[in-house]
């Protein structure tokens, strides 16, 4: 129930359906940037501590980290190659696939911590909730901003959410495997953080006018201090 819940958040994507799309347009440059900067902020701050904590040491961290790096380069390489239209950026096929991972991830935190102690699953299905709101409504926009139309990124929002419900099934089934859990955060790092830095925060450079030539920057830094304190609450809990 409470992946479902996480899952349900995809449906605030409907707003760049029903926002007209000239002010979709104007918004664009400031969501892809703050949507690079919560992924970020995301792999940094949040996946690989807490991978750590799950026992994955520092130099295996890295490798794994890089692992997902490489792995979506040669994904993005097969895309580009293989892309049947022209009308859709390769980094907004790209965000799908991230976003798809992204949620199975979510998902396989949210089941390993209903496995240790339930109050923890809520607290943490609650932390994920809070920070999947605005990259969600993020994720749409890079989409939009790639050639998708927003009806279109809209239902593929929706279909990537149906990983966290399949990462949660995943996690209770493995039960306790700590070390799946940690490994696969790592590398879901990696992936995110590729994301962030190839994909998304290129693509806001090519769109940037008068109004939004702040929007890398502040977008970025935006991002990732959202991911900043969300970590730190966690912490403290």
């Amino acid at each position: 129930m409470a992946s479902v819940a996480v899952a349900a958040t995809s449906v605030t994507t409907r707003w760049v359906v029903l926002t007209p799309m000239r002010r979709v347009q104007a918004w664009l440059p400031w969501m892809q940037a703050a949507t690079a900067g919560l992924l970020l902020g995301d792999g940094l701050l949040h996946m690989l501590p807490e991978a750590m904590s799950h026992g994955v040491p520092g130099h295996a961290a890295g490798g794994v980290i890089a692992l997902g790096v490489l792995l979506l380069v040669c994904v993005e390489n097969l895309v580009r190659v293989w892309a049947s239209s022209r009308d859709v950026a390769a980094f907004a096929r790209m965000d799908v696939l991230g976003d798809a991972l992204h949620h199975v991830v979510d998902g396989v935190v949210i089941g390993a911590a209903f496995t240790a102690n339930t109050s923890l699953g809520v607290f943490v299905a609650v932390t994920v909730l809070l920070h999947e709101l605005p990259r969600s409504v993020g994720h749409a926009g890079v989409l939009v901003a790639g050639g998708y139309a927003p009806v279109r990124a809209f239902g593929l929002s929706i279909l990537a959410a149906a990983g966290v419900p399949l990462g949660a099934g995943l996690a209770l089934g493995l039960g306790s495997a700590s070390g799946f859990v940690g490994y696969g955060l790592a590398f879901a790092a990696g992936c995110t953080i590729y994301l962030a830095c190839v994909d998304v925060l290129p693509a806001v450079w090519q769109r940037l006018d008068a109004r939004s030539r702040l929007a890398p920057a502040v977008g970025m830094i935006g991002g990732v201090v959202f991911m900043w304190a969300a970590a730190l609450v966690d912490h403290v809990h």
